[in-house]
């Protein structure tokens, strides 16, 4: 794919596309429309010949964009609205033929509004200032060159009263511009809150707030799911359940401030453990789950010695001689098996583990 090229959904182009087609057929109907009546009254300062030829290279121009939107090629483009090159465009459109007609520029010229509604939402306030100026400008230049060359065909004071009047409701315009940006960055600040308080109800309701591993119930969709994949030979899997030795005891000598402490440690120990396709869950008080995608069980098992013997080394100022230690069961996914049964032998080997010693991990099948 090349560099820069990005995928929008059907729809999203498609909106894009109807938007442009209504902007440049109503837009440049309505102003190829007064400008024809321009000409029969006799406005226009140019052969019919010029007009036609003229307005043939306007509208090759509209139909330009038309059909690089249609072809899909605005999405490799930073802004693929193209909301800015289209207004650019129209202003363009409009000072070149404001320069060809007399009596009625204004009139021309007016259109200017109907262009900037396209992207009164979308443009950033500095664009809109940029493209007032532009088009102010342009059409104080074209008052003078056609005052200098054509002085017969124009009268001085009220072409500027006129473009005076123009700026002024152009400034109004940009204005109105400035509080409508405003409006959006605050309109922006809101929702990147609000995505951010739904984001924390989201993890709230998935994950644990003590270890930041996710629930049980959340755990086990994305197991179902993990097996799913693994059975279309994505991976191998691994189960591993783990259980903190004599949690209990730990709360009754040393306080729960001091088992939460110890929890905390070892969700912390635990993920400097995972790769980012696993993930860890807490089942419940002391009980963790380990889910593992590997090509082979020694990854797997390195994986989990490496967690038992990093919680044994751990020492805490809160409870000086307070050691920790952790078994667990490991199991993994045979083809054609389902998840609870998968649940059911990595339990088991917790229960080996535990019933044999604790601080040991026992392998589903091993004695």
């Amino acid at each position: 794919m090349p560099e820069g090229f990005t995928l929008q959904s059907p729809a999203v182009q498609s909106q894009r596309l109807r938007r442009v087609l209504f902007a440049v057929l109503a837009g440049g109907g309505a102003h190829s429309l007064l400008c024809w009546i321009a000409l029969q009254l006799d406005f226009f300062r140019g052969t019919p010949a010029l007009f036609y030829g003229l307005f043939a290279l306007l509208w090759a121009g509209h139909l330009l964009f038309i059909l690089f939107m249609a072809l899909g090629l605005n999405r490799r483009l930073a802004e693929p609205s193209m909301i800015m090159p289209l207004m650019i465009w129209s202003t363009t459109s409009l000072l070149i033929t404001a320069f060809f007609i007399d009596q009625v520029r204004l009139c021309v010229m007016m259109i200017f509004f109907a262009v900037v509604q396209i992207g009164v939402l979308q443009a950033s306030f500095r664009q809109f200032v940029g493209l007032a100026l532009y088009c102010v400008v342009g059409y104080a230049l074209i008052v003078s060159i056609v005052g200098a060359y054509w002085p017969e065909v124009m009268d001085w004071q009220a072409e500027w009263i006129q473009w005076g009047l123009f700026s002024v409701m152009v400034l109004a315009l940009v204005l109105l511009a400035s509080e409508i940006s405003n409006i959006r960055r605050q309109l922006a600040l809101r929702n990147h809150q609000m995505a951010e308080i739904v984001e924390r109800i989201q993890d709230m309701a998935v994950k644990d707030q003590l270890t930041g591993f996710y629930r049980r119930r959340h755990a086990m969709e994305l197991l179902g799911k993990a097996c799913g994949q693994s059975s279309r030979g994505a991976y191998g899997l691994a189960l591993v359940y783990l259980d903190l030795d004599h949690f209990k005891a730990i709360n009754d000598e040393f306080g729960h401030r001091v088992g939460d402490l110890v929890l905390k440690r070892f969700a912390e120990l635990t993920r400097r453990h995972l790769s980012n396709r696993d993930f860890a869950a807490r089942l419940g008080g002391e009980e963790f789950m380990l889910v593992l995608p590997v090509s082979e069980i020694a990854e797997a098992t390195d994986v989990t010695e490496g967690i038992l013997a990093g919680m044994r080394s751990q020492r805490f100022s809160e409870a000086p001689g307070l050691s920790v230690t952790v078994s667990a069961g490991l199991a993994m996914l045979r083809p054609g098996q389902q998840p609870a049964s998968l649940i059911r032998q990595a339990d088991q080997a917790l229960y080996r583990a535990k019933g044999g010693g604790r601080d040991q991990l026992v392998l589903e099948g091993q004695s």
